[in-house]
């Protein structure tokens, strides 16, 4: 089954109208989720661009700034306000600062655990740690990585797919998000781009692939320095994400 509920235009406020057509990939490898029913967007007003973050390797300027919006290193994480009552129906996001620009743009009460500049080593020590207690039953597990190290794709896919069957046995669905496009990013080209997303796509087990990639490249989209999405793109993304969760057990949101 495929989810209904939308990103609403009374949780951010933005500039410019937003029409996110869902995408199906058909390869083989991990299981992908079918595009739904197609939907008009709701109309966003696009809020001021924030300053853009660093891709990967972070000059000491950058790391010094970093250090000052998370002494701890730990991430941003941010607990959803649902009642006690359905607590368990909820979303864990873990990715880097793409999905720091996601969680900004929507402000939604989902579980984010997301740092600037952070690849593998970090999402295995901290970022997926500082939240696997919230994972349990009709819990989806949406990950967002790789854009800063595209070369690590067999140490995500290993660990990703041990993760995915042990989240499994809790009654939580795992999804991976292709690494999404860039322009003329220095540290990494479209072509590697699309290696490592092929890879994950054709390796991944009992994780949902979620084709984000596909879908910026034939919609069209724009970054604000190379790598990170303006609003208007990362709503987008949000709501293509939600378009392709599967319902789980007695479902997200019930």
């Amino acid at each position: 089954m495929i989810f209904t509920k939308k990103y609403r235009t009374g949780q951010i406020v933005l500039t410019a109208c937003i029409a996110a057509v869902c995408m199906f990939s058909d390869v083989h490898g991990a299981e992908v989720a079918g595009p739904p029913a197609p939907k008009s967007k709701s109309a966003l007003t696009q809020k001021p661009e924030a300053t853009p973050m660093p891709a990967s390797t972070p000059t000491p300027e950058q790391e010094t700034e970093t250090d000052k919006q998370n002494p701890a290193d730990q991430g941003t994480l941010s607990k959803p306000d649902h009642l006690d009552t359905i607590s368990a129906d909820k979303l864990v996001f873990i990715g880097d600062s793409r999905t720091e620009g996601l969680r900004d743009a929507v402000n939604d009460d989902s579980i984010w655990s997301c740092l600037s500049s952070m690849g593998y080593d970090w999402m295995v020590s901290t970022g997926v740690p500082q939240v696997e207690d919230q994972i349990e039953d009709n819990t989806a597990v949406i990950i967002l990585m790789g854009v800063n190290d595209l070369y690590h794709v067999n140490d995500y896919i290993s660990y990703i797919n041990s993760k995915a069957a042990e989240w499994g046995n809790r009654g939580a669905q795992t999804y991976f998000v292709s690494v999404g496009p860039v322009q003329n990013d220095p540290y990494c080209s479209n072509a590697e781009i699309e290696s490592f997303n092929a890879a994950m796509q054709a390796s991944l087990s009992g994780v949902t692939y979620i084709d984000v990639y596909s879908h910026l490249v034939s919609e069209g989209f724009s970054t604000v320095d190379g790598t990170h999405y303006p609003d208007s793109v990362s709503v987008d993304i949000y709501n293509y994400i939600l378009d392709h969760l599967e319902e789980q057990m007695s479902g997200i949101w019930g």
